[in-house]
């Protein structure tokens, strides 16, 4: 290994370190308590070594939500199948949000940092606002297209609006996240979330079903 690439690795690895370590800090502390030099100090980096990686704080956030909300929205795609009815590939979403994000603390992270970043989005009307994180945009823009599939196949109910639907969906699993999130860290039990995030979504499919759908596809016990 010439070295530019051992450079480019150790470069990488502290990246990648200094991320981990964020996740750590916000984790126990929220976002709104980790500061720069806390985390240049628990990285054992100067401050200036740290702004070499990251311009500022709001840099460091957007980096943290776009690897959580990437793999999230990339194991979905992965998942549905072409073939699957609106209900089907809802369904399959939300099962893979329990098995990715269920049992894992973050969740907690992912929704703090889309917080702070862009506090009023999603729960503004206009999918397009300025405010928006394009990787929040892209997952209610994947539970509306779900939705919409579905009432056009009638796998759905025909007064399910898509977009005003998904943005509801965000506003109750944000608030389950969030919280859980206000209690200290050794009170916090991510199998409850992973039991309040199943009964909440289980109680949407069964609101927003066609009354001729399969009931099996209404609990998500399992696949």
């Amino acid at each position: 290994m010439g070295i530019y690439e051992r450079k480019e690795r150790e470069k990488n690895e502290r990246r990648a370190l200094i991320l981990d370590m964020a996740r750590r800090l916000i984790l126990e502390r929220g976002v709104d308590s980790v500061s720069m030099q806390e985390l240049a100090n628990a990285c054992e980096l100067s401050k200036g070594a740290l702004y070499l990686y990251f311009d500022n704080k709001e840099a460091l956030l957007a980096e943290i939500f776009h690897e959580a909300a990437s793999a999230f929205i990339g194991y979905v795609h992965e998942r549905i199948r072409p073939e699957d009815t609106g209900l089907q590939a809802i369904h399959r979403l939300w099962s893979s949000y329990l098995e990715l994000f269920g049992q894992s603390s973050d969740v907690i992270v992912l929704f703090g940092v889309k917080n702070a970043l862009a506090p009023e989005y999603p729960w503004k009307a206009e999918a397009d606002s300025g405010d928006a994180i394009p990787e929040t945009a892209a997952m209610l823009g994947l539970i509306a297209d779900i939705l919409a599939k579905g009432v056009a196949d009638g796998s759905l109910d025909p007064a399910v609006v898509p977009d005003r639907v998904a943005h509801s969906i965000m506003m109750i699993a944000g608030g389950i996240v969030e919280n859980i999130a206000r209690l200290p860290v050794h009170m916090r039990n991510h199998t409850l979330i992973l039991e309040e995030m199943k009964t909440t979504f289980e109680i949407v499919l069964r609101g927003i079903a066609s009354r001729t759908c399969d009931p099996g596809l209404l609990n998500l016990s399992g696949e």
